[in-house]
C-alpha cells in the first residue's frame, strides 16, 4: 500500500470508532478503491492519560505510544494522527521520534477558533481534568486573547462522570447530563465550549439536537485529516 495516513488509536477505542464513522461520512465515494488508505493501530491497552498526569507514579502512557510511532516509522505512512486530546500533552515528546509529520489537534483547534469565531471572547472547556492540568488548551487559547471558562469542582465532576462512568464504562450516551453540562458553561459566560476530549466528540456526533454553539476538536482534526488524504489520492 502506498501514500496512506498512520492512525494512533484506541485512546478510547470508541472514541477512535467515532473518528471513523465521522470520516466515512464525510467522505462518501462512489465505489471502493476511492475510500483512504490508512492503518490503523487502536492500542487499548495504552494506560490512562489523566491518571498519569494527576498521578506521575502511575504508568506513563507516551511510552506505549512511541513504541507504535517505531511500528509506523517502519511502516512509512505520509502523516499521522492522533484522535485524544490528552495525549497532546506529549506531543513533542512523540514527535522526536519520528520525521512523518504528526498533525497537533490542539494547534488546529484554537487557529479553527480563531478563524471561525472572532467575536467570541470566552470559551469553555469541556475536557478531562487531565487535559485542564497540562494547559494544553488554556495556554493556547490564552496566548491568542480567549478567556477560558474553566468548571468547577462541581461541574468537572459532572464532566468526569459523563466520560468515565457512562461512555468509557458503559458505552452509554447520557444526553441529559451532556445539555446539562453545556448549560452550565453557557451559565457561566461562555461564548462557546471546546469540546476538548474525543469521548465528547462522540456524544456530539449522536447529537441530533445542538442546542449549543460547541467547537469540537475531533472533527476539525477530522477536516485536516480528510484534505490531506483527498491529496494522497490525487
Amino acid at each position: 500500500m502506498k501514500k496512506f495516513f498512520g492512525i494512533l488509536g484506541g485512546m478510547g477505542t470508541l472514541a477512535t470508532t467515532n473518528f471513523l464513522v465521522e470520516m466515512n461520512k464525510r467522505h462518501f465515494p462512489e465505489n471502493d478503491q476511492d475510500y483512504f488508505n490508512y492503518i490503523l493501530m487502536n492500542h487499548a491497552d495504552i494506560p490512562d492519560r489523566t491518571e498519569y498526569i494527576l498521578d506521575p507514579t502511575k504508568p506513563n502512557p507516551v511510552d506505549a505510544v512511541i513504541e507504535d510511532v517505531h511500528m509506523l516509522n517502519l511502516l512509512r505512512p505520509e502523516f499521522i494522527i492522533m484522535p485524544c486530546n490528552t495525549i497532546h500533552y506529549f506531543f513533542d515528546d512523540i514527535q522526536k521520534e519520528t520525521d512523518i509529520p504528526i498533525l497537533n489537534m490542539i494547534d488546529l483547534t484554537v487557529d479553527y477558533i480563531a478563524e471561525h469565531y472572532q467575536g467570541a471572547k470566552k470559551v469553555g472547556l469541556f475536557a478531562t481534568e487531565g487535559t485542564h492540568q497540562s494547559r494544553i488548551y488554556e495556554n493556547r487559547l490564552v496566548e491568542n486573547g480567549y478567556q477560558v471558562v474553566l468548571p468547577d469542582r462541581e461541574l468537572q465532576d459532572k464532566i468526569n462522570k459523563m466520560i468515565y462512568y457512562y461512555i468509557k464504562e458503559r458505552s452509554h450516551l447520557f444526553f441529559p447530563l451532556y445539555y446539562e453540562i453545556l448549560e452550565d458553561f453557557k451559565n457561566c459566560g461562555a461564548d462557546i465550549v471546546l469540546l476538548g476530549c474525543t469521548e465528547v466528540s462522540l456524544m456530539n456526533s449522536e447529537d441530533k439536537e445542538q442546542r449549543y454553539p460547541v467547537v469540537d476538536a475531533e472533527k476539525v482534526l477530522l477536516d485536516k485529516t480528510i484534505a490531506l488524504a483527498k491529496e494522497l489520492k490525487a
